[in-house]
């Protein structure tokens, strides 16, 4: 009701407006305004300021217009606006009633300005000056129109897009670009930033212990880089020549290892080259190394041969050039170090083995070591070859005209030999010695010379046996003949041998016949111990045979005979065969045997057909156990024995059986249940001679009560499924009975298994037809003699294989089957169905009537109780509608991807597929297209960049009320999940804790809270930067040193990328100030301390690094009274500035505050009434940090210069009192007696107690001496140390008091010295005064505190 009170109202509105601009002014005409654009450009971009102009040709006078975006009222009424950002443009002009028609739209799209980026080449953060560095400035799409700004620290220059610098130490500083666009106001983002920092070439030094060395001594020089961490290349140098590095000049890192050579003697320098780099430094401080030469030694055998055996003692000796006593020795076996052990030792440069053995052989050699200096070895001495068995020897026996065994009568000699020199040889036949040499010969040996003959081989008390010979003698051995030939046919070759066993030796043989000797010939041949005869019948006899040893003079004595039977010409031979049937058919079995007839033996048999070897094993008995057609010919039997070969002959003949032929008597082969069937068997031959033999599916017929079998004929008289089949016969010897013809060619038998049904084709089937349509049918029986009867229920339609009606009708609906029929045998086929109906009406199925643009509207065309594949077509206010993106049509399904435009009355039509069948257009289905409302999106935030643990929030709004609507959110075009750190609340997107994953383009769109599909469009993207680190501030440092000395200047800034940062300044936990700069003008030792920033943006902060600053006190200056008697004198003041810190120091002197002009450390002060009462201070100054020193402490002269005129003054008085004094007691001493010498003490002491009332302590220390001092020397030293007490002990405050003192030093002097001249003891007296003048603190009470710490650093000067 609301909604149509609203419309009223506007109807009302509308027609009271049109009713006042009636009584206006006349309607004009407006051309229609065209958008154009100011400026031109081809890119724009969205910080740059873009006009549009509407123009609208030959316009009146007095135009308003209305401007729009996305269609979307802009309220803007000006000919020219200024663009809101990228989108579609429209305009209209108008004038009372009159206005113009909306402008084309002018599609404005306006990019954001593209970035800056700046590559560092090479990519180093730390340069050397005179290296070079190339900045280059790039922007993404090309530099193609762009100027470069270019960004050092705070100073900013425009430039070309590549900046080279020559690196130097004002090059220091942030560096960063940016792009400006030529005669636009448009510029990139700044780029990302460099760090250019510059520092200074180190200075490399060499660091080695060594300054001297030996040959052979491995010396390390280490080229040091103080306080740098780059990589260095280091090159070192040799009496400025550069070094290569190898084996002996090994230069590892930074690191010169030397395999030290004489030509290694010189001066070394190193440099170092930064790896990679162009940047060397200057070369180091020349280090001298000295190489000494080594000495020579010679290594030599004590002994007279160098090959040994076990337990022989082996002396070797090193000796050396130089004196043996600065050199040990060391001994090498094999090149490794030798240790001492049970058999080797070593004296000063002997090596000595007690007890040679195999392991001490080996390659010998030595060298010196120095016994002070232990590294220091010499070369080693040529090798020594020492060669020790590893056995004891054991002479060699060589044997001549040697045999494994000796016949009587043979020569025997033997030879022993030994390897070296010296030897002496022995024989022995077992224990007995049978001579002193080194050959033993028996000529003619005997049975008893047999026995174990050995030699020894001794060389002076060391012997060795060798092994032991055994010499068999026998007497020669008897012969035999070995032969199987006891009998042979002329012709045959036989083959005699005669043997002598268990003998080995080469004989010679001879053969007798009869106790006739055979010659050898072709007939009798003898090669070796073998006789061949060539038999023939002169052959027959005994045979002997007798041996003869080959090069000595042995024969054996004769065999025993060996008898041989001659036969007649040839042997005869027998051939049978069994059956002895003229005929064998195929598959028989038949053998054949040969014999001999003549009693012999060893005969081998072969069996050839048609003269085709067809057997070569032998066997008197050839079978044939399958015989084949290939098998039939002339057999040929051979007997073989030796060379000779006899043959007889037989012809076998083999043929096949006759054929058998099987055949169905029946007409067809493909049988019914019940039906009879017969085969028939018949043989080419008699049939009186076979009988038959059934075969099914190759196995025998099997016994069955419908199959019976009658001579050649099979029959089944009531065929079943079982019966089917392939059937095969075969014909069977009646007499011979494993003969049998081949199996015919087999015969399929068909038995069905049910009773057929007639089989019904369909043509253009369906399960309902609609009228008109074809029906079309066929029916088919397999087998031959069919006929074909058509039904429809029980009424013969027609009698032929097809039934078809050409256009069906309703009446047509019915059961058809067909009748198939052969004889008196029929069968009905399955009945089958056909239904014929009108087509059917479709309807729209759809449960949308309202839709806004963007939702998904199904809209179905459904059939009912139809189940046909039909092809639909819609219709939109009664126009075809094409399937496309926006209007899906599949299947029965339209969908609509809604817009403004499908506002309309939708029909649809079905087509059945591949039948032409249509049916009628459904009824109308109205839909309603509705606007949704525009949605925006805003940051909540200030900023669009943010950093990690940020929260960050979205607000999304739509122009309708907000109740209606729920939103969805969407980042980089993909929809955005509720995760762990986002969350939604309403129309706000959260993130509670950003991170860098959380950058990127976010859009959101409202959805319809009730529609749950109905979407918003999505919202211009807000782009969201989160960087992927947590940032640091960055603090600048200005004129930074690792240590600050106090009153210096310390400045830091703190910088943090991006904006709305405030900035505060902590000391470790203490918070200072916030600033983003922080300084302390004079720093003082309480400034010492860690530092950091911390960036804070509403609740999020970001600490600095924490940078410590260390502060140290300037060195103390020390002002001091330098007193000379000069100044005492002059009444002058001396004053000395000293810093003891090692360096070397300037002065500057104040008086009063003022400098005063001079850098020494002495100043000198002439004294008057002003430079008595000013106060002066001084200071050092230096070239090098820190520049000057502490302030000193200020000294006041003041009436210092008065006091020591008075104190001079009243000691001129008391040295003439003490003279005078002393000469009085010297004459007291001369003019009294000696027993009343102590007088003049108690007198003295009489003085000193009417002042103190106690002994003094000077009268006490020397009273307690014992040694008298005679000589001014020792005077002297007493006074030293009167003084010295004086001075510790007590204040003096009076001249009174002085006196007192020098009175009492006098007074000892007096008592325990004996002084014989007067000058001595003036001067002693002088002495005294001095120290006490020179040691004494003078106070005052009236002294000013200034007096007071000036003289406080004056004690003991």
């Amino acid at each position: 009701m609301e909604s149509f009170n609203i419309l009223l109202l506007t109807v009302a509105v509308t027609v009271q407006v049109t009713s006042h601009d009636s009584t206006g002014e006349p309607p004009v005409q407006i051309s229609k305004p065209k958008v154009t654009l100011n400026p031109s450009h081809a890119v724009l971009y969205s910080t740059e300021t873009v006009t549009l102009h509407c123009e609208v040709p030959e316009a009146p006078s007095g135009l308003q217009y209305d401007w729009y975006k996305n269609s979307a009222d802009l309220s803007e009424h000006q000919p020219s606006i200024t663009a809101r950002g990228s989108g579609k443009y429209e305009c209209k002009a108008k004038k009372g009633t009159s206005e113009s028609e909306i402008s084309a739209s002018y599609t404005l799209t306006l990019q954001d300005p593209p970035k800056a980026k700046l590559t560092v080449d090479p990519k180093w953060t730390e340069f050397f000056p005179s290296e070079n560095i190339e900045l280059k400035c790039e922007i993404e799409g090309g530099s193609s129109g762009w100027t470069f700004e270019w960004i050092k620290d705070t100073w900013t220059s425009e430039g070309d897009s590549v900046r080279a610098i020559t690196v130097k130490h004002p090059d220091s500083g942030k560096y960063s670009c940016r792009g400006k666009l030529k005669n636009r106001q448009v510029t990139t983002q700044q780029s990302n930033a460099f760090q250019l920092n510059v520092k200074d070439l180190p200075e490399p030094k060499i660091q080695s212990d060594w300054t001297e060395a030996f040959p052979g001594e491995k010396v390390y020089l280490e080229c040091v880089i103080q306080g740098v961490s780059e990589n260095w290349n280091y090159m070192w140098f040799k009496d400025s020549r550069r070094i290569v590095s190898s084996d002996e000049t090994n230069i590892k890192g930074n690191t010169l290892t030397l395999s030290v050579k004489s030509s290694h003697h010189g001066a070394y320098e190193c440099q170092a080259e930064l790896q990679g780099r162009t940047v060397s430094t200057a070369r180091s401080k020349q280090h001298l190394l000295t190489v000494h030469e080594l000495p020579q030694l010679k290594l030599s055998i004590e002994s007279q041969w160098n090959m040994f055996y076990p337990t022989e003692k082996v002396t070797l000796k090193c000796s050396v050039d130089e004196e043996s006593n600065k050199w040990g020795y060391e001994w090498f076996k094999n090149r490794g170090l030798l240790k001492k052990d049970k058999d080797i030792s070593f004296t000063g440069n002997t090596l000595s083995i007690s007890s040679a053995k195999a392991g001490h052989s080996g390659q010998y050699t030595c060298r010196g070591k120095h016994l002070t200096r232990t590294m220091v070895t010499t070369r080693e001495t040529e090798a020594v070859q020492l060669r020790i068995q590893d056995i004891k020897p054991k002479p060699t026996i060589t044997k001549h005209v040697w045999f494994e065994l000796f016949y009587t009568e043979d020569r025997v000699q033997l030879h022993c030999n030994m390897p070296g020199v010296g030897w002496e040889y022995h024989w022995y036949k077992g224990s007995t010695l049978r001579i002193t040499h080194p050959e033993l010969t028996i000529d003619a040996v005997s049975l008893s010379d047999r026995g174990n003959y050995h030699c020894k081989a001794k060389r002076g008390d060391f012997s060795v046996d060798s092994e032991t010979l055994q010499v068999r003698v026998q007497k020669p051995p008897q012969p035999h003949i070995q032969s199987d030939w006891t009998e042979a046919f002329p012709g045959e070759k036989v083959s005699l041998q005669c043997v002598i066993r268990d003998v080995s030796e080469n004989w010679n043989y001879t053969w007798f016949k009869d106790s006739s000797k055979i010659d050898s010939r072709a007939e009798t041949n003898i090669q070796g111990n073998n006789l061949t005869l060539s038999v023939k019948s002169s052959h027959h006899g005994a045979y002997e045979c007798q041996a003869e040893l080959q090069e000595r003079n042995v024969s054996t004595v004769r065999s025993k005979q060996h008898f041989l039977t001659v036969h007649g010409s040839q042997p005869t031979i027998l051939l049978q065969q069994d059956p002895s049937h003229p005929e064998i058919y195929t598959g028989e079995q038949v053998k054949l045997t040969c014999s001999i007839q003549e009693k012999t033996s060893k005969w081998q048999y072969f069996w050839q057909i048609d003269s085709q070897q067809v057997s070569t094993v032998n066997n008197p008995i050839y079978t044939i156990q399958n015989a084949t057609l290939s098998q039939k010919g002339n057999y040929t039997c051979q007997v073989r024995r030796g060379e000779m070969t006899y043959a007889n002959s037989t012809i076998l003949t083999i043929r096949e059986p006759p054929k058998a032929n099987m055949s169905i008597e029946s007409q067809w082969n493909m049988f019914y249940p019940t039906e009879k069937v017969t085969l028939k068997c018949s043989v080419d031959e008699e049939s009186n001679k076979w009988g038959y033999e059934w075969f099914k599916n190759g196995g025998s017929l099997k016994d069955d009560k419908d199959i019976s079998v009658s001579r050649n004929t099979l029959s089944i008289s009531s065929a079943k499924v079982g019966h089917s089949g392939q059937y095969t016969c075969r014909g069977k010897h009646l007499a011979r009975t494993l003969v049998t013809t081949r199996e015919t060619e087999a015969v399929q038998l068909r038995i069905q298994d049910i009773k057929p049904k007639p089989n019904i084709t369909k043509h253009v089937w369906f399960e309902l037809f609609y009228a008109e349509e074809k029906v079309q049918l066929h029916c088919n029986m397999t087998g031959v003699g069919w006929e074909y009867h058509w039904y429809k229920g029980s009424t013969l339609r027609i009698t032929h294989p097809e039934l078809t009606i050409d256009a069906v009708s309703l009446s047509d609906s019915g059961n058809y089957h067909c009748k198939a029929q052969r004889g008196n045998f029929s069968v009905d086929s399955e009945t089958l169905q056909v239904r014929v109906q009108k087509p059917p009406e479709p309807r729209i199925q759809s449960d949308w009537t309202e839709a806004f643009p963007g939702e998904k509207v199904s809209l179905q065309c459904v059939i009912q109780d139809v189940s046909e594949n039909w092809n639909y077509t819609w219709f939109k206010d009664s126009s075809k509608i094409i399937s496309r993106a926006e209007t899906n049509i599949k299947g029965n399904n339209l969908t609509l991807s809604v817009k403004s435009s499908h506002h309309g009355a939708y029909e649809c039509q079905a087509e059945l597929q591949g039948r032409n069948v249509s049916t009628l257009r459904s009824k109308q289905h109205l839909l309603t297209v509705h606007e949704p409302p525009k949605p925006n999106l805003s940051i909540e935030s200030r900023w669009n960049m943010f950093y990690p643990t940020e929260k960050v929030t979205l607000k999304c709004s739509v122009d309708e009320e907000s109740n209606k609507w729920g939103y969805e959110w969407f980042k980089n075009g993909g929809s955005l999940k509720k995760v762990e750190d986002i969350s939604f609340s309403g129309n706000t997107l959260s993130i509670s804790s950003a991170k860098a994953g959380h950058s990127g383009q976010y859009t959101c769109r409202g959805k319809h809270m009730t529609r749950t599909l109905v979407t918003t469009r999505e919202t211009e993207a807000v782009q969201l930067r989160i960087k992927d680190i947590t940032p640091k501030p960055i603090i600048k440092k200005h004129e930074w040193f690792e240590l600050f000395y106090t009153e210096e200047r310390v400045k830091f800034d703190c910088n943090m990328s991006g904006v709305g940062w405030e900035y505060h300044w902590h000391k470790a936990a203490k918070p200072l100030i916030k600033n983003s700069e922080f300084t302390i003008d004079t720093v003082s030792l309480t400034d010492t301390g860690d530092y950091h920033c911390k960036a804070q943006r509403g609740d999020f902060s970001v600490d600095s690094e924490t940078l410590p600053v260390r502060v140290q006190a300037r060195p103390p200056a020390f002002l001091s009274l330098k007193t000379e008697l000069i100044d005492i004198m002059t009444g002058d003041v001396t004053l000395r500035c000293n810093i003891s810190d090692g360096r070397q120091w300037n002065y500057t002197w104040f008086m009063n505050g003022q400098q005063l002009n001079g850098s020494s450390d002495v100043l000198k002060v002439t004294g008057n009434e002003e430079t008595i009462k000013s106060e002066f201070k001084c200071k050092g100054i230096n070239t090098e940090r820190p520049l000057y020193s502490a302030l000193s402490d200020g000294f006041v002269a003041n009436n210092i210069i008065f006091k020591r005129k008075i104190l001079l003054a009243i000691a001129g008085c008391l040295v003439c009192c003490i003279f005078i004094l002393i000469i009085g007691c010297i004459i007291l001493k001369i003019t009294h007696k000696p027993e009343v010498k102590e007088t003049p003490e108690d007198l003295f002491f009489s003085m000193t107690d009417s002042k103190n009332q106690i002994i003094s302590p000077m009268k006490e220390y020397m009273d307690n001496r014992q040694t008298e001092l005679e000589e001014s020397q020792g005077k002297a030293e007493l006074i030293s140390d009167c003084a010295s007490a004086v001075h510790q002990d007590s204040v003096i405050k009076e001249s009174q008091e002085k006196a007192e003192l020098i009175s009492d030093c006098a007074s000892a002097v007096h008592e325990d010295s004996v002084i014989k001249e007067s000058q001595g003891k003036a001067e002693l007296i002088s002495d005294c005064a001095s120290a006490v003048h020179e040691d004494s603190v003078i106070k005052e009470e009236d002294t000013s505190a200034t007096v007071a710490n000036g003289l406080t650093s004056f004690k003991g000067l």
